[in-house]
């Protein structure tokens, strides 16, 4: 009786780390696109005022298609092994790919037209902390 249950659970336990990784898929980083002063947070003027958190746009391919996510870093670290040309893990979710670096999993969200405003000027209305753009 002992040993079925035993039995049992590994079997079960095999079953649920198998079904955990079968969503990582390899997606090969294009480009990276630093943002070092980070976000708009305010504007004085014409001038945007940034929040000094560093940030990264990470162009992934993906299952033949481009994605661009937002790869977000309090201290400016940006890991080697995702650097251009290289292939990572990653896991689509709703809105966001999850990177993975060995065992550690990190969230980058899809980045979006709003995520920028023109460098000199405010967009009104806006609420939202944003990049310049381009």
């Amino acid at each position: 009786m002992k040993r079925t249950l035993i039995a049992m659970v590994a079997v079960a336990a095999t079953l649920v780390s198998a079904s955990a990784d079968e969503g990582l898929q390899k997606a090969r980083v294009v480009s990276i696109k630093e943002y070092s002063q980070g976000r708009v947070v305010f504007w004085e003027g014409r001038t945007p005022i940034f929040d000094g958190n560093p940030l990264y746009d990470i162009t992934l391919d993906w299952q033949g298609k481009k994605y661009a996510v937002r790869y977000e870093s309090l201290t400016g670290y940006f890991p080697r092994a995702w650097e251009s040309g290289k292939e990572i893990l990653v896991k689509r979710e709703r809105g966001r790919f999850i990177l993975y670096r060995g065992d550690e999993a990190v969230p980058a969200r899809e980045v979006s037209p709003n995520d920028c405003v023109p460098a000199n000027s405010p967009v009104s209305g806006s609420t939202t902390q944003q990049i310049p753009c381009e």
